[in-house]
């Protein structure tokens, strides 16, 4: 039974991201806004009908993740580009690069937090919450130290010479920060703990890490992209399993703003901002 609903949630949660996110839309513009339409009245029903101890009931916190989802990441999709636009900014800068994800990120954290106070859900269900805050903060910071010291290492880092990169270091903070806490809310947040429930820990934290690689298939800045699935699916577990352990998102954000270190180069490259 558990594996049962694993597979199906896992390809549920797989499809609302792969046509939703906004890396690179897969479908036509009109079937773009009729998946988002038809992800939202679909969802948003079943979570009307599985109310009050219904059949459905105990996929209510599942309905309710998937509706959130789809209506935080529509946000950003139809307004992002228009924020940007009203700073007179585009993403061929990393300064436009940075405020473009900084307004997608922002529009999609309003668009979770917005629906969660509406369907009556609390900020602790989300992860956000202390929990064992010095152990989320040790490792978080200490993941990010290393992995910050290994972007360093990078011969294209070293390539830039220090004056380049401390004047690219705020727009690289604000990209890496911006984007780590907007997924791991929209990854870890909304369906760690309600997938838990209905098969487990290890299955939750495995079938999020799937949904969030699989989500990455369309990245166009990785030279090897099977061998970025690969890191991206290992960072993925690690993150599920430490937002579990610590009871909160803030340990998995650092560490996941660190591994974005490690990418955020390449990012600004190709979109010709370097």
């Amino acid at each position: 039974m558990r594996l049962g609903l694993f597979a199906l949630l896992t390809v549920c949660g797989f499809l609302i991201f792969a046509l939703t996110m906004t890396f690179v839309p897969v479908l036509p513009m009109w079937a773009n806004y009729a998946a988002r339409a038809g992800f939202l009245v679909i969802f948003g029903a079943l979570w009307w009908v599985a109310r009050d101890g219904r059949p459905l009931g105990r996929f209510r916190p599942v309905f309710f993740a998937y509706f959130t989802a789809v209506f935080g990441l529509s946000l950003g999709f139809f307004f992002a580009d228009r924020g940007l636009k009203l700073f007179g900014l585009t993403t061929q800068t990393p300064a436009g690069i940075a405020m473009a994800k900084f307004l997608q990120a922002s529009l999609i954290v309003i668009g979770i937090l917005a629906a969660a106070r509406l369907c009556g859900e609390d900020l602790a269900s989300l992860y956000i919450r202390k929990g064992r805050l010095l152990l989320g903060l040790s490792v978080g910071l200490l993941t990010a130290v290393a992995l910050s010291l290994l972007t360093l290492l990078q011969p294209a880092v070293r390539a830039l010479g220090a004056a380049r990169l401390m004047s690219l270091a705020p727009w690289i903070l604000l990209f890496v920060v911006s984007n780590a806490f907007m997924e791991e809310l929209l990854f870890r947040g909304l369906f760690l703990g309600r997938y838990e429930p209905l098969m487990g820990k290890w299955l939750a934290i495995l079938s999020t890490a799937l949904a969030f690689t699989l989500a990455h298939m369309q990245v166009t800045y990785a030279p090897n992209l099977w061998a970025f699935l690969l890191v991206t699916f290992g960072f993925a577990i690690t993150w599920g399993w430490l937002t579990q352990k610590t009871g909160s998102l803030w340990g998995s954000v650092l560490f996941h703003a660190g591994a974005d270190l490690l990418i955020i180069l390449p990012i600004f490259s190709s979109l010709g901002a370097m």
